[in-house]
């Protein structure tokens, strides 16, 4: 259940994984959480696993990599404009949580675009802020599926 990840995460249960990059513990969470959102379309299954990824970040090394992917704002493009808000919001708390999670020479621009930028507005409109995020936070940008022709 999300809200017992996010307890523990909250009240560092896991606080001894922190030390370690990577540890089998956390990557293994990583996945859990990615294969129980992947794909939903369930607004309150995927606002539950913002509050998981975000309380994440605190592991370093590739799971917290992998974790900031997940939060990218528009991470959910199609349909989802309260989820980016609630993304951007959620990431906004974290960085003030969890110190490290960026670079300091990034973290007031970061800080910026995530509180700024009107997040629930159509992609269109926060794909450019979106970007410049994914930049600032060392993560791929999301990129286009084209879809395939009918009949082709």
């Amino acid at each position: 259940c999300s809200r017992c990840w996010t307890k523990m995460l909250a009240n560092g249960c896991f606080d001894i994984f922190t030390a370690e990059e990577d540890h089998p513990f956390c990557v293994k969470l990583l996945e859990l959480c990615k294969a129980e959102t992947s794909k939903s379309k369930d607004v309150q299954k995927l606002r539950s696993s913002i509050t998981v990824f975000c309380g994440m970040a605190q592991f370093p090394g590739g799971v917290r990599r992998k974790v900031l992917l997940q939060l990218r704002p528009a991470a959910h493009p199609r349909g989802f404009p309260e989820i980016r808000k609630t993304t951007a919001s959620q990431v906004y708390e974290m960085l003030l949580t969890y110190s490290g999670v960026v670079g300091a020479d990034v973290l007031d621009e970061v800080m910026a675009v995530l509180s700024d930028t009107a997040w629930d507005l159509e992609l269109l409109l926060v794909r450019g802020h979106r970007n410049r995020l994914c930049d600032l936070l060392g993560v791929p940008r999301p990129q286009l599926v084209p879809k395939p022709f009918p009949g082709v």
